[in-house]
């Protein structure tokens, strides 16, 4: 009868921890992904990761390591791309203006606004 495999759950980590984790393999290059993953199980033991997550991390090792530290990033655990960077765009100066204006910013009025630089 074969073992009985346990799922895993899914474990979230954060902008930093990821920095964290490419930061210690660039620093400590001698030790296995195994390694790797039992220090940080060790360090942040509410994290579960394994030795597949670590791999995972490490091939985009140049993104995280190029992730600034911020009081935002500790909270942020995935990033989605713009899907209309024009949009984004017109949107960041409008606001940018609307502030400086001292206009006051609901959902109604970037709704309409955004509507409207979509138009034009």
């Amino acid at each position: 009868m074969p073992p009985i495999q346990l799922k895993r759950t899914r474990t979230a980590i954060s902008f930093d921890i990821k920095r964290e984790i490419c930061e210690y393999m660039v620093t400590n290059p001698n030790v296995n992904q195994g390694g790797v993953a039992s220090f940080f199980n060790k360090k942040y033991q509410k994290l579960n990761i394994d030795r597949t997550t670590i791999n995972k991390i490490w091939k985009s090792h140049e993104k995280w390591l190029s992730v600034l530290s911020t009081s935002q990033t500790s909270h942020i655990f995935r990033h989605r791309s713009v899907q209309f960077p024009e949009l984004d765009k017109a949107m960041q100066i409008w606001t940018s203006q609307a502030i400086a204006d001292g206009v006051p910013l609901t959902d109604m009025i970037f709704a309409e606004t955004s509507i409207f630089i979509q138009c034009h």
